[in-house]
């Protein structure tokens, strides 16, 4: 996947080079190192959604090791998982300057100000405190929460970084801190317990699969609002991704619901 970042970094340079040298090739020429430049920005953004797959599974493969009591394995994971966020975060830099790149209207200065912008920004990021780079990002957040609540279920976690931005388990009002989310367990469309949920890339809410994809193939358009009252995003099937860290919790959720009615019915015997 980095050999697929990578490559697609040294086209996006060789085509605002070509820019560079496209001033006497006339119109048809720029226009077509600028769809150039768009197949680029576009082949970045499948990257991304790579990228998103693999930290999603990331957080699947943790709870599995932390129900083995894997701990050192987790740590490890958790390492990779920051070096995906890096990577994501540099993909994402590149699609917008290429971006930038592909509409300049100074064609012959899109080169230089693409490197200089890039160096700047790749710079500036890798200086950032650990709290920055990750305290906003909701595939993190949603990591160390699972693996926290597998082991402590009802427990608050802790937070996570210190003020200074380097290790984990601070103090500060800089931390990282989940709290306040309401999560639900039923699908709106069918108003039944989640099955192979499927969650919007746009506003987040998810669906069990079947449901929210007769909802949205029975508009004549293929795409729909969101059903979820308040929800102003429009959906389509390519919006949504198949959610196993959903699905476990449901399974979990569900097997507490039978531990609780079982423990209920035990003390009404006794």
């Amino acid at each position: 996947m980095s050999q697929r970042h990578g490559r697609s970094r040294q086209q996006a340079r060789a085509e605002t080079q070509d820019i560079g040298g496209s001033g006497s090739g006339g119109s048809g020429a720029q226009i077509q190192i600028q769809s150039r430049l768009q197949g680029i920005r576009s082949d970045l953004s499948s990257v991304s959604e790579l990228l998103d797959q693999a930290i999603r599974s990331c957080t699947v493969t943790a709870l599995d090791l932390t129900e083995t009591d894997a701990a050192d394995k987790v740590s490890e994971l958790d390492l990779t998982l920051r070096r995906l966020l890096d990577t994501q975060h540099m993909v994402k830099l590149e699609q917008e300057l290429v971006g930038q790149a592909a509409h300049a209207a100074d064609l012959e200065s899109a080169a230089p100000r693409y490197t200089r912008a890039w160096e700047k920004e790749r710079s500036a990021y890798s200086e950032k405190p650990n709290a920055e780079k990750y305290a906003t990002s909701a595939l993190y957040r949603e990591f160390k929460q699972q693996v926290w609540d597998l082991k402590h279920d009802g427990e608050p976690m802790p937070r996570l970084f210190h003020a200074g931005g380097g290790g984990e388990e601070g103090e500060s009002d800089e931390d990282l801190v989940i709290s306040g989310a309401k999560l639900t367990y039923k699908c709106p469309v069918s108003q039944s317990w989640l099955i192979d949920p499927m969650t919007s890339k746009l506003c987040g809410h998810s669906f069990s699969k079947d449901a929210i994809l007769a909802y949205v193939r029975s508009q004549r358009s293929g795409s729909a609002k969101c059903p979820v009252g308040g929800c102003a995003s429009i959906i389509s099937p390519r919006d949504l991704f198949s959610d196993a860290v959903l699905e476990r919790k449901v399974a979990h959720h569900l097997r507490q619901l039978e531990q609780e009615e079982a423990s209920a019915a035990y003390t009404m015997v006794q």
